[in-house]
């Protein structure tokens, strides 16, 4: 794994040199100039330590100090071109000169410092800089994704030059030897290219080009997007890459979203591009589980009656009114179109392990989003580039905003907060669409999250063939992330019972029995603590989706009824 990385930040305006971290930031930079303490903020928002300096030889005094394992990102504010903000150094190691020192003097120093230079104007001064020993150039006023590009490119850079013997760290773990495969790695790698450099390899994974369908089959699955029952794990690739495709298309003739609508070759581009920045190879979180979970939120806005009425189904879905009670009503026809737009790319780049997996491998995505919801912050983060890219009026900042809520709000650890938002509602009694437009938008924010927290785990509301499918896709995909766990010397290994002398003589499961009284347990653990709480909460504010609560209780039953045949035969 690279060592940690610690940034210093030089600049002569500093007032209180510190050394600083996200719990003492706020009372650091208190009596700061405005300008320093935005560049701290951002700073600290990457790095989990940075120091702040006025003056260059105090710096490298500091600098002196550090492990020489550590690298270190020095950013140092250089001279302005406005004549007005000009002034005059502190010290003879001012700005350029400082460079020059750092470049022909390194033995009292970290080997690892990457000096930052921060300008007026990239473009105009880029070239002078570098030449002088800046790895980068950067506007003077920071900000936070451009920091994270450099954290991105040192670690890759880095990776290049470890000494012979040992091996390049990957994204997902420790290093490529142990790491989940280099189709996993490669996915990630390009997606950081797309996040933050622009820019994809000159063989585009990102591009695909879908099959066409017969017109029976086409015909088909037109009929089934509006199903509750809709049976992903039955539908090949392409089939699931139509579905949506009909999806958004069924979305694109409601007359408030035309502004916003792709034309089809651009949707259906967008759609494959979005195909391709899934991991085929995981069980569970992969293309298949994102066009089910778009499905499911297609299917729980045709109840809410928020998207026009889905005739081709056999028969037509969840026919009614909306009830007046309903939380339904907060929302709108762009809300629906942003609500698939999210469940179609919430999971971009998955690669196939927890949140808690990365922590606890050091990995450097974990890193990178300082251990806090880093898939989901990972997902975020890809996403809207590729919407940047193939999508752009949808990085429209009230769109914008409500796509990174929804994705955030599927890191389960948030889980219980989402639970007593809900619940306040329901406090505050029967009206849930208030006078008070504020309080609305609060509640249509947490509405759109908590629909698309429903969706993400809908694979218990479905009907249990369908959703034993997805348990035992789940089931696999945490089986290989265990395997994982053990080559990595994370795991301790489960002490088997040798003494078989004092045990009660029972009949032995096969090895079926065994997994379905395994995913019995997990199913019901799930549904008990997570699941039902949920869409019983949901279906209070929004009785719409009724159908979705008794699918969970109809399926809770069936497993408690198979759990307990499993032990009356032990």
């Amino acid at each position: 794994m690279p060592a940690v990385y610690h940034a210093c930040y030089l600049d002569y305006r500093v007032r209180s040199p510190a050394s600083l971290t996200a719990d003492v930031l706020m009372s650091a930079i208190a009596r700061e100039h405005t300008l320093v303490a935005h560049n701290l903020t951002q700073i600290v928002s990457v790095f989990k330590q940075a120091t702040s300096h006025s003056s260059a030889a105090a710096c490298l005094e500091h600098l002196a100090t550090i492990d020489p394992a550590t690298q270190v990102v020095l950013f140092i504010d250089m001279p302005s071109r406005n004549p007005a903000l000009k002034h005059d150094p502190k010290d003879a190691l001012h700005g350029p000169t400082l460079l020059q020192r750092i470049r022909s003097t390194s033995s009292s120093l970290p080997k690892r410092l990457f000096p930052v230079a921060l300008v007026d104007d990239e473009e105009a001064e880029m070239a002078n800089y570098v030449e002088l020993g800046a790895i980068d150039v950067i506007h003077r006023i920071m900000q936070e994704p451009r920091i994270r590009g450099i954290l991105v490119q040192l670690y890759r850079d880095t990776c290049r030059i470890l000494p012979h013997g040992t091996y390049k760290a990957g994204w997902i773990c420790g290093s490529m030897s142990t790491s989940i495969g280099p189709d996993e790695e490669r996915l990630i790698e390009s997606l950081f290219h797309v996040m933050f450099f622009d820019q994809t390899s000159s063989a585009d994974p990102l591009v695909v080009t879908p099959l066409l369908l017969a017109q029976e089959r086409a015909a088909y699955l037109q009929s089934i997007i509006g199903d509750w029952d809709f049976p992903a794990n039955k539908l090949t690739d392409d089939e699931l890459t139509q579905c949506a495709y009909y999806i958004f298309q069924h979305s694109f003739t409601m007359p408030e979203v035309q502004h916003l609508i792709l034309s089809p070759d651009d949707l259906q581009h967008f759609i494959c591009v979005l195909r391709a920045s899934y991991q085929s190879r995981n069980p569970y979180h992969n293309f298949r589980h994102v066009v089910d979970v778009l499905q499911a939120t297609f299917s729980f806005l045709l109840s809410m009656q928020v998207l026009p009425p889905y005739t081709r189904s056999t028969p037509p879905q969840h026919e009614g009114v909306v009830a007046a009670s309903s939380l339904a009503r907060i929302l709108d026809p762009v809300d629906a179109l942003v609500l698939l737009v999210t469940a179609i790319g919430h999971d971009v780049g998955h690669p196939g392990v927890t949140n808690a997996f990365l922590i606890a491998s050091r990995s450097p995505l974990a890193r990178l989003y300082n251990d806090r919801s880093v898939l989901e912050s990972f997902h975020c983060a890809a996403f809207n580039q590729i919407l940047a890219r193939h999508w752009p009026i949808m990085q429209e900042k009230n769109i914008k905003d409500l796509i990174v809520d929804a994705v955030l709000a599927t890191d389960m650890a948030l889980h219980f907060d989402y639970m007593r938002k809900l619940d306040s509602i329901l406090l505050d009694g029967a009206v849930l669409v208030t006078d008070d437009e504020t309080e609305n938008v609060r509640r249509k924010r947490l509405l759109c999250s908590t629909l698309i927290k429903c969706a993400d785990i809908s694979n218990v509301a479905r009907r249990l063939d369908i959703s034993t499918h997805w348990g035992t896709a789940l089931t696999h995909e945490f089986q290989k992330m265990s395997d994982l766990e053990e080559r990595l010397g994370m795991k301790t290994p489960t002490p088997t019972q040798s003494d078989s002398s004092t045990r009660r003589p029972t009949k032995m499961l096969s090895q079926d029995e065994k997994e379905m009284a395994a995913l019995a347990k997990s199913q019901l653990f799930f549904i008990n603590a997570f699941a039902g709480p949920l869409f019983e909460a949901v279906r209070l504010v929004v009785p719409e989706l009724r159908y979705a609560a008794d699918q969970i209780s109809n399926n809770k039953h069936t497993w408690e009824r198979r759990l307990a045949e499993l032990s009356e035969v032990t």
